[in-house]
């Protein structure tokens, strides 16, 4: 016979187990009844400011503009931003903070290539849904990470378009060609273009430089690019570089076509260039700003006017409708789990968007079991210095995956 405090003990376990068998699920991390919590890292401060900052901006006028309609699915959006200076270390840091200490629910934002890479054990270990369209490298999705979605072009595609515009679009066939990159994983991915063009269309590689990350004389490697009677530079900078070759090359009297990434697609780099800018060109995957044709470029900039101060409208970028891509790619996924959501859940619904439409600011938006990059189209832009405008030359073209 049981004793009466063990009887005592056996019932209030029952009891405690039968109002837990009825206790709701606790919400997900990040969620609650009226609000969902994102994280975003960007460079905020130094030279790759122009970069992080466009994007955090697109992210603010995507917040207003969910938010004035009432959230999604009835929950508002909160967005914690943190700088990382453009230090892999440093975003290894926040990342640590955003997710133990804010309890972010996913990322619309990681910073550079290097930095999501620093990055990938921990988004991997909770699971955390990230859209990533700030720097997209081969490495973030091959081998594929299962909650990590890309979009976008890699540089590798971006610099094989380049050897095409060159070709087919220049005259350029019998030109000479030389390459300067980064020595990095973002240079790498330039080389990786590089290679791939010169070998595709034919053309001749006289010279192949590399120059340090943070580097800020390049004398020495123009005066060597130079040396090798190469008339088209295809640029592997970040975002300055492209600015301080031309204006090396302006003053040694090299007079050589530069074609450059995307990052070369944004007016401080265009002014920067003043004296040696006669029309350089660029591969990107979103159109210019001043696209107002296009339904996306339209419905995003006049957005921004209406949320953002004069001063912060005047800091977008092409990295604002890149990160308003990703904006509504992640709006999209969390729509589609209504009430039950789940970063699972979101991951689910990112892995089943199959050509969907962002108003012509990329190509529809797919992905796939065990494919985590959407390939975008890229296309090629050229600065037009007198009215301080880019402008498109080609119609976005897909490059497969090499």
């Amino acid at each position: 016979m049981l004793k009466k405090q063990t009887k005592k003990w056996l019932l209030g376990a029952l009891c405690l187990g039968g109002v837990l068998s009825f206790t709701p699920a606790q919400a997900e991390v990040g969620v609650t009844k009226d609000t969902i919590v994102i994280g975003s890292i960007n460079p905020l401060s130094g030279s790759p400011s122009l970069l992080g900052r466009a994007h955090w901006l697109a992210l603010q006028v995507w917040i207003a503009e969910v938010n004035e309609r009432g959230g999604i699915n009835g929950r508002k959006l909160k967005l914690i931003a943190e700088d990382d200076g453009y230090v892999p270390a440093r975003t290894r840091q926040m990342a640590k903070k955003l997710i133990s200490k804010d309890n972010v629910f996913a990322f619309l934002g990681t910073s550079g290539s290097s930095h999501l890479l620093a990055i990938m054990p921990l988004l991997d270990k909770d699971k955390i849904p990230v859209v990533n369209t700030l720097a997209v490298n081969s490495a973030h999705f091959d081998p594929p990470h299962p909650t990590v979605f890309n979009i976008g072009a890699t540089y590798c595609m971006e610099m094989e378009y380049a050897i095409e515009l060159a070709v087919n679009h220049l005259g350029k066939k019998d030109s000479k060609y030389v390459l300067i990159y980064q020595d990095d994983d973002y240079g790498k991915d330039t080389r990786c273009g590089y290679l791939n063009g010169v070998e595709r269309y034919g053309v001749k590689d006289v010279g192949q430089f590399k120059y340090k990350r943070g580097q800020k004389d390049f004398s020495a490697e123009i005066l060597k690019a130079k040396a090798t009677g190469a008339d088209v530079l295809i640029s592997g900078g970040v975002v300055a570089e492209h600015a301080i070759f031309m204006k090396e090359a302006k003053k040694i009297g090299w007079d050589v076509t530069m074609i450059g990434t995307h990052a070369a697609h944004l007016p401080p780099v265009q002014a920067l260039m003043t004296g040696a800018d006669d029309g350089y060109y660029v591969i990107d995957y979103v159109p210019p700003l001043t696209q107002m044709d296009i339904p996306g470029v339209k419905r995003f900039m006049d957005n921004a006017k209406k949320y953002l101060s004069e001063k912060e409208y005047k800091g977008l970028n092409r990295y604002s409708l890149a990160s308003y891509v990703g904006s509504l790619v992640m709006e999209e996924a969390i729509q589609q789990c209504e009430e039950a959501l789940t970063r699972s859940c979101v991951v689910e619904k990112l892995e089943s968007l199959d050509s969907f439409q962002v108003g012509g600011l990329m190509s529809g938006v797919t992905f796939g079991e065990g494919n985590r990059f959407s390939i975008s189209g890229v296309l090629a832009v050229q600065s037009q210095p007198e009215e301080k405008i880019f402008k498109m030359v080609t119609e976005p073209k897909v490059i497969p995956v090499r």
